[in-house]
């Protein structure tokens, strides 16, 4: 262990008041020593608030952390990927995909003389991978639109209700990717436009659930999808399934 690493793990100790036997020690702080390692993005913002209690930190590597905090209940938080707002909450401006977060969120008891909390941060988004085929000329103007209605995370990694909308023009591959947040239900849609008019609109989530996609995951997998437009329908599919649809389309 490096000499910094161990002064910062026995600073905070030896700042702890003592308590002598005599003394009724369910006032003294409780000594909560935070571990964080293999963090997944850098850096990570890192709280402590309880009664009266309020401490962060910007972390920009593995490391231990010792607090004397007060007997009782104390949440801790860790946010990286993302900047949280005053409430510990990530909000998604509309027209942008969601940022890569990773998130810890936990309430400890501290009513111990020692608590020790592994740091494990989740990955609370869902990088999605579109690939279109199409027609010659289904190109530009053509365009996918995904639209939802979880626009961020509360506090705790939930989904917070919101208005999510994110424009997408395939490239010269045809592949559009987009991370989404954490979905609450199976309300995603998405609409295919050509020529600034929605041709069809899909409900996208619920091909993402007949996909087997679980949304309540503490680390949310990836996902990729195939969409075939032809002349008169679009078929999205995945490994697991195939829907089409009937469109009236005129290139």
């Amino acid at each position: 262990m490096s000499s910094d690493r161990f002064l910062r793990i026995l600073l905070p100790l030896l700042l702890v008041p003592s308590c002598s036997v005599k003394e009724n020690r369910a006032v003294c702080p409780c000594g909560l020593t935070l571990e964080l390692a293999g963090l997944p993005v850098r850096p990570v913002v890192l709280s402590v608030a309880g009664e009266g209690y309020s401490w962060t930190e910007v972390v920009h590597a593995d490391t231990v952390l010792v607090l004397p905090v007060p007997k009782g209940e104390v949440t801790v938080s860790a946010v990286g990927g993302a900047l949280a707002e005053g409430d510990g909450s990530v909000r998604i401006p509309e027209g942008e995909e969601a940022p890569p977060l990773y998130l810890f969120h936990a309430d400890v008891s501290a009513d111990a003389e020692q608590v020790v909390l592994p740091v494990v941060l989740h990955k609370q988004f869902c990088t999605l991978e579109l690939t279109f085929k199409g027609p010659p000329g289904y190109g530009p103007p053509f365009e996918a639109v995904v639209e939802g209605f979880y626009g961020g995370w509360a506090p705790d990694g939930s989904p917070a209700p919101g208005p999510f909308s994110r424009r997408l023009l395939p490239g010269s591959d045809g592949r559009a990717v987009l991370r989404l947040p954490r979905q609450g239900d199976d309300s995603l849609l998405m609409r295919i436009v050509f020529s600034d008019q929605v041709v069809r609109t899909f409900a996208l989530g619920s091909y993402i659930a007949a996909a087997g996609y679980d949304w309540t995951a503490p680390d949310l997998e990836d996902l990729s999808l195939q969409v075939d437009i032809s002349l008169t329908s679009v078929t999205i599919s995945s490994d697991l399934w195939s829907q089409t649809e009937d469109i009236e389309l005129w290139i």
